[in-house]
């Protein structure tokens, strides 16, 4: 789900077409909500860097998603 993230937004880096961005912010926000079920079912060694960087993935795509509408 991040990999198709991080292409969507190449493409948007090319097209400059907000579809683009919107997706890649939506699936972003679904990829940082599956890495914390995740943790919370099954939490790793690194169970805290995990829900770090997925905090911050989710912060910075609702703050980008909002910033948009």
């Amino acid at each position: 789900m991040l990999c198709l993230t991080l292409l969507l937004l190449g493409i948007w880096g090319v097209t400059q077409e907000l579809p683009y961005m919107l997706l890649c912010l939506s699936y972003a926000i679904g990829a940082a909500i599956s890495m914390l079920v995740r943790e919370a079912i099954a939490p790793s060694p690194q169970a805290r860097i995990s829900r770090l960087i997925a905090l911050l993935l989710l912060v910075i795509s609702l703050y980008g998603f909002v910033d948009f509408l």
